[in-house]
């Protein structure tokens, strides 16, 4: 009964919404500017490979704690060693709202001689609910912020 009046058992642990990878945006192919597309002309590669997270549920929101790994590989185009990107969290059920996406900018470079590296990044969101029960029915979905003419190409790759 107290569940509906707004206050959670604090000592109760409820489900997490479930996260998902979308399937033509969990990885991308950087180019570098001009129209040539082979892989000398590859800046980095990128893939989301693996996601881990917690929630808990406090009167009326999700607080959601992500952590996503990214494995990114420097292509022979690559003379500066910098890369630079976008993913996003996005909430389904919240897409026309502010909570519904986010978008997450990534800047680094490899260093030394090394040609790969796993980037963590450790996220924190909260999302509102009404009761802590409604938190398994979300869904979570990963992505990289892709142009169009890299989706095409993450799309044309796939049917091959």
């Amino acid at each position: 009964m107290l569940t509906g009046c707004g206050l959670f058992d604090q000592g109760a642990k409820y489900a997490c919404p479930q996260v998902f990878l979308l399937d033509d945006a969990r990885d991308m192919t950087k180019f570098k500017p001009g129209p040539g597309r082979d892989i000398t002309d590859i800046l980095f590669e990128a893939e989301i490979v693996n996601f881990v997270g917690d929630c808990d549920y406090d009167e009326g929101q999700a607080e959601i704690e992500l952590s996503v790994q990214i494995r990114v590989e420097r292509g022979p185009a690559n003379k500066g060693r910098e890369i630079a990107f976008e993913y996003f969290v996005a909430f389904p059920k919240y897409e026309s709202q502010s909570e519904g996406k986010s978008v997450f900018n990534v800047v680094g470079a490899f260093e030394g001689n090394r040609t790969r590296m796993i980037y963590r990044d450790d996220l924190e969101m909260t999302i509102p609910v009404k009761v802590p029960t409604d938190g398994a029915a979300l869904e979570i979905v990963l992505g990289f912020q892709l142009t169009p003419e890299e989706l095409k190409f993450n799309r044309s790759r796939k049917q091959r």
